[in-house]
């Protein structure tokens, strides 16, 4: 009797070792696929950073005036990028980014090889407006970050992306001038222009630019106003567009 109640024994600590063992592997296998799913994301981020760069077609060392900032993130400087592209040189970013973009409209239906087709207001006659106006429009200087106006871009992002509200208007009530007014008091000027459902950081600045349904293309004109100096961004979730990237401009000089 004890012997065969030494076996009963052994043959469950084995067991319960074999589902110990199991289970370690099990969270080995996880922690693995985990840490290949964290890579491969940051490589397909890091090509999409490059991508948008375009080192070939641009003087990053001029324009891209926010990647040493640490308050920023690797999109998010991207954006300021996208942004001084436009304003330093408006008909070659049309050339190089719009003029191709004509080729996927179908009607009112944007539709780009491998994404989600987009249904517009306008259809392709907005982008062959925004690529006219840019042609015609002289080179500015490039924006410089500002932490102070990321701030109260990123206030704006926090309050309004979870509850889904659309707009310059915070929940609490709070307007451009009042969050910019938490920061910085010293500006000359200021405007804010919000985009929603983007991903990429070019499509942010792309949609902006072109201002499909908009009447006043009032963000294509904020973005291309020649007495704006600085420029503050942040970039979040929103509960009903995915993404919102709120930015904000002023004139200090």
């Amino acid at each position: 009797m004890k012997a065969e109640r030494i076996i009963e024994l052994f043959t469950f600590s084995c067991a319960a070792f074999s589902v110990l063992l199991s289970c370690q592997t099990l969270e080995e296998l996880i922690s693995g696929l985990d840490a290949k799913t964290n890579e491969h994301a940051t490589k397909s981020e890091e090509k999409q950073i490059t991508d948008d760069q375009d080192a070939n077609n641009w003087d990053l060392e001029q324009l891209d005036t926010a990647r040493a900032v640490n308050y920023l993130s690797a999109k998010e400087k991207n954006v300021v990028l996208e942004l001084n592209k436009v304003r330093t040189n408006p008909k070659k970013y049309a050339d190089l980014y719009l003029v191709p973009d004509l080729r996927y409209y179908q009607g009112k239906e944007y539709r780009y090889p491998g994404r989600v087709t987009l249904i517009t207001n306008e259809g392709k006659s907005a982008v062959e407006e925004c690529i006219r106006a840019l042609s015609l429009t002289r080179p500015m200087k490039a924006l410089m970050p500002s932490d102070l106006l990321s701030m109260a871009a990123k206030d704006h992002v926090q309050d309004t992306g979870p509850k889904g509200i659309v707009g310059h208007t915070g929940s609490d009530g709070s307007s451009l001038v009042s969050r910019i007014q938490r920061y910085d008091k010293t500006r000359r000027s200021i405007a804010e222009t919000i985009a929603y459902g983007h991903d990429k950081t070019s499509e942010i600045v792309k949609s902006l630019v072109v201002d499909d349904g908009v009447r006043s293309r009032g963000h294509r004109r904020i973005i291309l106003t020649a007495g704006y100096d600085s420029v503050g961004l942040a970039i979040g979730n929103h509960s009903t567009y995915r993404n919102v990237c709120v930015i904000d401009f002023a004139q200090y000089d």
